[in-house]
């Protein structure tokens, strides 16, 4: 039976790993956002942006400022949304994996129920006596 101390810790040692991915993800989303925030920000109170004539450029393939802070934006909001499918997931695996340690640990308990009874049976079984042949079964 020292194998289920070690099975607790193990599952104990999953659960720790788990809820460090899960704030690891959550770190990576906040820091995201905030960068999102902080160019948005910068870019907004920065006042040559805000004054720059949206006159055509000369060349075709440059952009004006405002196009490149509308991608940055989306592409900000593409990244938050896969950070927060992530944290979905791991949430939902997170849940799983209690679901899967409830059911165990009641498995657990019933498998070491029966042992003890069993137990508790061969304890109950007299000894022979000392000198006298075993039955035999005919």
């Amino acid at each position: 039976m020292t194998d289920e101390p070690l099975s607790l810790q193990g599952r104990q040692q999953a659960a720790q790993a788990m809820r460090a991915s899960l704030v690891i993800t959550l770190v990576a989303a906040v820091v995201l956002i905030g960068g999102g925030w902080i160019t948005l920000w910068a870019a907004g109170g920065n006042s040559a942006v805000a004054t720059a004539p949206h006159a055509p450029t000369a060349s075709a393939g440059s952009r004006r400022p405002s196009d490149e802070l509308l991608e940055t934006v989306k592409g900000l909001e593409v990244t938050q949304q896969q950070a927060v499918d992530q944290l979905q997931v791991v949430q939902d695996q997170l849940v799983a994996q209690q679901a899967e340690m409830r059911r165990l640990s009641e498995q657990i308990a019933t498998v070491t129920g029966k042992l003890e009874a069993l137990q508790q049976s061969v304890a109950d079984i007299p000894a022979p006596a000392p000198g006298s042949p075993p039955k035999s079964h005919r």
